[in-house]
């Protein structure tokens, strides 16, 4: 018996949430078919942003919902639904789960819920938001990563399964790193620390910049990624005068060169859930240093990785030093770390076990 499940997400655009979604569908059993339902946006643009979708192009459907609340897109993902007959949906944060919520009022089928962090639990109005559309029998909510249930828990939301996230660990391998330098351009002859992930606050990118100040003068950063906040940090760099050590790579479409390319990786983030690059990079062999927040914690490999907090550069710094002086001693133990922890298959086997 074929199982149709369809993954809801706010929109297509590359992040974490969205290319875990990608590889549910990737991943899929023969028994299984997955479509991705976008809230926002439309097919056209997104796969000319996003080139990777182009192979899942008949497997993606996009609302076009425009900005604010908007009734007309509960009644598109209704219809959707009804036309498609999922036995499963499976939505991704609480706008997602907002509208699939009211659009299949009165329609019997399976609910998963997955909650990515819990930040955004902090303000009442959500909490309560999603404390109530979490009611019922037929809905489990499953948290990412074991201190995702647990900050879920402590406000009040109870967490069905922990499914730690996965990556295709047989794609992400430790590789050359010289060439993948020439790949993307960046210096032979300098010490690369490597960024990536959207350009926005939380990320924490600012705080990198500067610990570079405390960095040696061969030491640069190569940061994968685009957002919103990309003039500003492009201004905090000029101000700090470490312009002409920072490589812009923008949105990469081959990730596994970036994580190869650089001697260790960071995540100076201030939220998180548990991030899909942490995995990537540790599984390309790297060292990790990051801050203590989300998920992190949970998948850093213990026998290399270094925890701090947030917004702290100079320590921050001495941790990159201490880990560059020791990373290459430990590129087999981190690639094996995720290997037996994070493996996509895993995950989307765990996940189908669901829907049966």
């Amino acid at each position: 018996m074929k199982h149709i499940t369809l993954q809801i997400v706010q929109h297509l655009r590359p992040g974490g949430i969205e290319r875990l979604v990608l590889n549910l569908l990737r991943f899929s059993s023969p028994n299984h078919d997955v479509y991705v339902v976008a809230l926002e946006g439309e097919k056209k643009t997104a796969i000319a942003a996003w080139p990777e979708l182009q192979p899942f192009a008949s497997r993606l459907f996009f609302l076009n919902k425009p900005k604010g609340r908007d009734l007309n897109t509960v009644f598109k993902l209704r219809q959707l639904i009804k036309r498609l007959q999922p036995s499963t949906v499976h939505t991704h944060h609480l706008g997602p789960l907002l509208y699939c919520r009211l659009a299949t009022i009165g329609i019997p089928l399976t609910h998963l819920q997955t909650e990515h962090d819990s930040w955004h639990l902090q303000d009442t109005k959500q909490r309560l938001i999603t404390r109530w559309l979490l009611k019922g029998t037929n809905i489990q909510l499953i948290a990412d990563a074991p201190r995702v249930a647990e900050q879920l828990k402590r406000h009040g939301i109870k967490v069905s399964h922990i499914i730690i996230n996965g990556i295709d660990t047989q794609h992400f391998t430790p590789g050359n790193q010289l060439l993948a330098k020439q790949l993307l351009q960046l210096p032979n002859d300098k010490v690369i620390i490597g960024c990536a992930g959207r350009l926005v606050p939380e990320k924490g990118i600012d705080t990198m910049f500067k610990a570079l100040v405390h960095l040696p003068a061969n030491h640069q950063l190569a940061v994968a990624g685009n957002g919103p906040e990309q003039a500003l940090l492009f201004e905090t760099a000029k101000k700090l005068g470490i312009s002409h050590r920072v490589h812009w790579l923008g949105h990469c479409a081959n990730m596994r060169n970036f994580y190869r390319a650089i001697d260790i990786f960071c995540l100076p983030s201030r939220q998180e859930g548990l991030p899909l690059a942490l995995l990537e990079a540790q599984a390309c062999g790297k060292t990790v240093v990051a801050t203590a927040v989300g998920g992190i914690p949970d998948l850093l490999c213990p026998q290399s990785g270094q925890l701090l907090e947030p917004d702290q550069p100079e320590p921050l710094a001495r941790a990159l030093e201490k880990g560059l002086a020791e990373a290459k001693t430990h590129s087999e133990n981190n690639a094996q770390y995720i290997r037996c922890l994070a493996d996509v298959r895993t995950m989307t086997a765990t996940y189908e076990s669901l829907t049966h």
